[in-house]
């Protein structure tokens, strides 16, 4: 009796655990949210709504996830977001670009 008491509670805190981790995670940073923030943005300013969804995209790619999370909050300037500075989120940027000319 004792031992499947022990059993359940063990099961209980393991289960409680995983469902606060993946609760953490969430689903990342919601790209419609980081696309209407950047649109705020003087440089996206005349731009079609399809540029900002690819610039989206790329920085969902490469950019620091709590970053973009702060970004997107109002608590970080787009230029601090971390993870944006690499040849490969600069050429999905210059990809980006491409697209609107």
């Amino acid at each position: 009796m004792r031992t499947t008491l022990v059993r359940s509670v063990v099961l209980t805190a393991v289960g409680f655990g995983l469902a606060l981790g993946l609760s953490a995670c969430g689903g990342g940073v919601d790209k419609a949210a980081l696309s209407d923030k950047l649109k705020t943005e003087a440089d996206f300013k005349g731009l079609p709504d399809s540029f900002a969804d690819c610039m989206a995209d790329a920085m969902l790619k490469y950019g620091d996830q709590d970053d973009l999370q702060k970004y997107v909050d109002g608590k970080l300037k787009v230029d601090s977001v971390g993870g944006l500075d690499g040849k490969d989120a600069e050429a999905a940027a210059q990809k980006c670009a491409d697209q609107v000319q």
